[in-house]
């Protein structure tokens, strides 16, 4: 039984070929034809019950233009089974009201046109507006003429109270799958949107080179670490490191290589640093550490066990196979000097460990 429904609910969710249509259309108008074409079955039945036989066999016309409008619907003529679906419930809902008498809410299919006109993509605005005044004007014309030449029939009470109930259920079935037509609708755009704006911000945030920070946002993230000190005197330690002779490496190996380098050696980072606190390429091939709750001794043991961790670590790409070294100069964060400064003092050390040798963590 569950296999059935499932592949009923796939034939009625299955996507349209034209790109210029939406899928979303199209299944709106499917679950419209059931629901009406059910409609018409079952109300074209009760009249004939009633006697009136060549209303009720009229009926069967709108459901022959109702399946129509469904196979319409895969044969990527969306806009057609929308005329279709249109046309069937003005002029079935104006003649049951004409015949039946109008408070028998035979009327209120005619406010599902103007939704399903609503939902479709295009752009056409004004004749939206223009299509929903004159299918109001059409129901109190409609209504008028009712009240001023009852040469309705006149059902039993049983059949009034029938009439009235059922077709304020499938109104409001109706209304059921147009709003989850919408909401689906809306929801995917809302994911989209959502999707959009990640990868947005992802891009605003990220090196794409290495999956690190960037500038722009490893400041955000020290902005919220100063925060931190000023208000529970959180301690931090800034360091900037340099990839020694990367230069060379690009100049013996060429630039994909240092690439290379330069990825690899992010990946490394990050995973050190997943614990103790941030890293980001701060430009070329300098990277700017932050350690959260760490003083100058602390940063200092991190870095340079992270010193020895880049040192050991192979460089293997294409044909070539070397190891890279890095230098770093630390410096802890002081309130009076701001972060800017701290990075200076940090960057002014890292720049007499080059001086001094190379390889090696200067505080």
């Amino acid at each position: 039984m569950q296999a059935l429904l499932d592949r009923i609910t796939g034939f009625i969710l299955q996507d349209v070929k034209n790109e210029k249509e939406t899928k979303d259309m199209a299944v709106l108008l499917r679950m419209s034809c059931m629901i009406f074409a059910l409609y018409y079955l079952v109300t074209g039945t009760v009249i004939a019950f009633m006697q009136h036989y060549v209303l009720g066999f009229l009926t069967i016309g709108a459901i022959l233009l109702l399946i129509t409008a469904f196979i319409c619907t895969y044969e990527d003529h969306t806009f057609i089974s929308l005329i279709l679906v249109n046309a069937v419930l003005l002029v079935f809902s104006i003649l049951l009201c004409l015949y039946l008498g109008f408070p028998l809410q035979f009327q209120l299919p005619l406010f599902l046109n103007i939704l399903l006109v609503y939902f479709n993509k295009t752009e056409h605005m004004m004749l939206k507006r223009f299509y929903a005044v004159a299918i109001m004007l059409i129901e109190m014309f409609v209504a008028e003429i009712c009240d001023a030449f009852p040469f309705q029939a006149d059902p039993a009470y049983g059949f009034r109270i029938f009439f009235q109930t059922f077709n304020m259920m499938v109104f409001a079935l109706s209304l059921l799958a147009i709003s989850y037509c919408y909401c689906t609708k809306f929801n995917q755009a809302e994911d989209k949107l959502r999707r959009i704006n990640d990868n947005l911000e992802r891009m605003a945030n990220i090196d794409t080179l290495t999956g690190l920070s960037n500038r722009r946002h490893m400041n955000e993230y020290l902005a919220g670490l100063v925060f931190e000190f000023n208000r529970s005197g959180k301690t931090f330690t800034l360091a900037i490191g340099d990839i020694d002779f990367f230069k060379k490496v690009n100049d013996t190996y060429g630039h994909d290589t240092g690439d290379y380098v330069l990825s690899t050696a992010a990946g490394i980072f990050s995973r050190f640093m997943s614990d103790k606190g941030h890293v980001a390429r701060w430009g070329g091939e300098e990277f700017l550490f932050a350690f959260e709750n760490a003083d100058m001794e602390k940063a200092f043991r991190y870095l340079d066990e992270l010193r020895r961790q880049i040192e050991k670590t192979p460089m293997d790409f294409k044909e070539y196979h070397f190891n890279i070294t890095m230098t770093y100069g630390c410096e802890e964060f002081n309130s009076r000097l701001g972060t800017e400064a701290t990075i200076n003092r940090a960057d002014a050390k890292l720049y007499k460990g080059k001086q001094g040798g190379r390889n090696q963590v200067v505080r």
